[in-house]
């Protein structure tokens, strides 16, 4: 049996058994790798990895928008490509809304802020008045003449900003929690209270995170968010509790307490997991799916997951995480690589927003989770949600694309070579 040892002068190190024998040992030097220096993240990367799987998802879900909603329309005895103009022209005008925002500056977003905030609560309080609709168990909607729209999607983005707008401007006092009671936590409840006044919860539920994801980045004390979770608990049972419908939803995942899949009335989560499995690994192919004619409700919006397992298999689905998982890394990335607290603040809520409704989403459309009714951001038909979701996407790409120097309408920024990949470095002439 060998054991280490070394030599007192400072020698090569040795090797002694238990005789005493000395053994010559050969110690091979630690290779490192690269410079040895950290190294930093390409600010162009970060502003493609936003925007480009945001185009492909938008790209997508128009795609599957289409051939989830031709069903409904032939069963209306409406044209399927007429009947989809309505909603492309709604997706076209939403990205035309985006490439603006994208070159708004930033200290313009700032001073909208607070405009915002209360504008989204103004058309918030809309649902409770004659202008707002309900929608499965919800009056989460607001009409007016032919024009339906989904306040709380754009709740969810002006709380975020404002929130960052707050904390920006009282950073001295993030340790102090009466000031960020009246700064983050008065907002943050007006917004759930609004949302809540039409009982959706799902929704609440999406604005909470994402508000909380922004303040654990914005440097508040940690033990305060122990706090937080202490109060939520008891109070998501009592919402749960309070209504039929969500407890029934919540008992039908618990084990012991859900029953099989009744073949003579199938519920909405059978349609959805026969839909998942009769699409194995490569689906039944573009527009084939049977599950949306008529037999999964909501195949459009909230279970557009599942239609894409049908007709694209196992690797369409993961295509689709893909690109969502890398766009929320990229706008990590922005919060990461930005020392601007209002910048790491939206970027880190709209991240926490998207990601939170992704994994709700799919958690129910998979039996995984309880149906809660969100939808899968851009993918899910829906006007309201894609026009919010890619305006806050565009935002936080704004943040990087200011700091990559890219610009998109004329010559590129001359500071940016080498960073550009449309302007190559100017080379030397050789002498």
């Amino acid at each position: 049996m060998l054991c280490r040892a070394w030599q007192p002068s400072g020698g090569v190190p040795v090797a002694t058994n238990k005789r005493g024998w000395h053994i010559p040992t050969i110690t091979l030097p630690r290779i490192r790798f690269g410079s040895g220096q950290e190294r930093k993240d390409d600010p162009a990367l970060t502003y493609y990895l936003v925007i480009v799987p945001a185009l492909l998802l938008s790209v997508f879900g128009l795609i599957m928008g289409f051939s989830a909603q031709t069903v409904t329309a032939i069963a209306q005895g409406e044209n399927p490509y007429t009947a989809y103009a309505r909603p492309l022209i709604i997706i076209l005008v939403s990205l035309v809304i985006a490439t603006i925002v994208l070159l708004v500056p930033q200290r313009w977003l700032m001073h909208l802020a607070p405009v915002m905030f209360v504008g989204a609560l103004g058309f918030q309080s809309l649902v409770l008045s004659p202008l707002g609709r309900s929608e499965g168990g919800n009056a989460n909607w607001v009409k007016v003449g032919p024009i339906m729209a989904q306040p709380s999607e754009f709740l969810k983005l002006a709380l975020i900003v404002f929130l960052a707008f707050m904390v920006s401007k009282s950073a001295s006092k993030r340790g102090d929690w009466k000031a960020m009671s009246l700064a983050v936590g008065l907002p943050i409840l007006t917004a759930l209270g609004a949302v809540m006044l039409g009982r959706d919860m799902g929704t609440a539920m999406v604005v909470a995170v994402g508000a909380l994801g922004a303040m654990w980045v914005a440097g508040l004390p940690k033990r305060w968010f122990g706090g937080l979770v202490v109060l939520a608990v008891p109070t998501m049972v009592l919402l749960v509790l309070s209504n039929p419908t969500r407890i029934r939803r919540i008992l039908a995942i618990l084990p012991g307490t859900s029953k099989g899949p009744d073949e003579s009335a199938p519920e909405q989560i059978d349609h959805s997991l026969w839909a998942l499995g009769s699409g194995g690994l490569t689906g039944l192919g573009p527009g084939a799916s049977r599950e949306k004619w008529n037999y999964l409700q909501a195949a459009h919006t909230d279970f557009i997951f599942a239609i894409v397992g049908e007709e694209f298999g196992l690797l369409g689905t993961l295509g689709v995480l893909l690109c969502l998982g890398l766009l929320i890394w990229g706008m990590f990335r922005v919060a990461r690589e930005s020392s601007d607290l209002f910048v790491t603040i939206v970027s880190s809520g709209v991240a926490s927003w998207i990601g939170i409704q992704t994994v709700i989403n799919v958690l129910s459309v998979t039996g995984l989770g309880p149906v809660i009714g969100v939808p899968l951001p851009l993918v899910s038909y829906g006007g309201s949600s894609f026009l919010f979701t890619i305006t806050a996407i565009a935002v936080v790409a704004s943040f990087a694309r200011a700091r990559a120097g890219i610009w998109m309408i004329g010559r590129p920024d001359e500071a940016s070579a080498g960073r550009d990949p449309r302007l190559a470095p100017r080379r030397r002439s050789a002498r």
